[in-house]
């Protein structure tokens, strides 16, 4: 754009040299000519700068609060507006609550720097949350995958957590409590996300062969105020092995 500004500017004034202009109309010419110049340079700089930034949000989640930053570089003001998007402070940080159906469109209308209005549109992708997934010190590959523990690893505090596959945020949860059975018959809830020896005798009874179920797992987001109704996570089995 500013090339073909420049060859027409040159060629404009090779022209004028060739007319019956005077010095002084000539320099006058000049001078016009480099404003509107300078006027067309700022405003194409301004229009190719004024992208819309969207952090880590190649996709919005349903059920859930999803954090959002935009900027318009360049923009004297803006506007940002879709279903379920709330501004949170001036600083560009919004909240998007997206409801049905599979994408949402964010339309960004901001008065330039130059005096120029500029209507923008960014299209998403909403995705559901995958189901979460039970695990012991990590680890966990979801329902009907049956672990392989002996009983003095399972009783070294072993930690209960959760994990989401294909999740972009980096969120952290919280275990509250879950539900443990040996054999398929005694079942024992315990609070907190610690699996404690101590507090569980009936650890000392296990015996090779036998099977333990970690289920019914309550979690939390951390730090998140959320009304998604957390789906249960998928149970842990174990089997004791005799150590090697």
């Amino acid at each position: 754009m500013k090339r073909l500004v420049l060859f027409l500017s040159l060629l404009f004034l090779v022209q004028s040299c060739k007319s019956s202009y005077g010095k002084s109309e000539l320099l006058k010419e000049n001078e016009t000519l480099k404003e509107r110049i300078k006027k067309l340079e700022t405003a194409d700089t301004v229009n190719r700068e004024a992208a819309i930034e969207l952090k880590k949000m190649n996709v919005v989640y349903r059920g859930v609060s999803n954090p959002i930053y935009i900027t318009k570089p360049n923009a004297i003001s803006f506007e940002a507006t879709a279903p379920g998007l709330r501004k949170i402070d001036s600083l560009g940080n919004y909240n998007l609550n997206v409801g049905t159906g599979r994408t949402l469109d964010i339309t960004i209308k901001s008065k330039l720097k130059n005096g120029d209005s500029l209507t923008e549109t960014k299209t998403f992708r909403i995705k559901d949350i995958s189901a979460p997934i039970g695990t012991i010190n990590g680890i966990g590959c979801g329902r009907d995958f049956e672990l392989k523990m002996t009983k003095n690893e399972l009783m070294k505090e072993s930690s209960i957590s959760i994990k989401v596959e294909d999740f972009i945020f980096d969120w952290s949860f919280k275990v509250r409590h879950f539900k443990l059975k040996i054999n398929d018959t005694e079942i024992i809830q315990v609070n907190g996300s610690i699996l404690n020896a101590e507090k569980l005798n009936v650890l000392e009874k296990l015996k090779i062969n036998d099977s333990v179920k970690i289920f019914d797992i309550r979690w939390s987001i951390i730090g998140s105020k959320s009304t998604y109704s957390l789906r249960a996570p998928s149970p842990i089995l174990i089997r004791i092995i005799e150590d090697n």
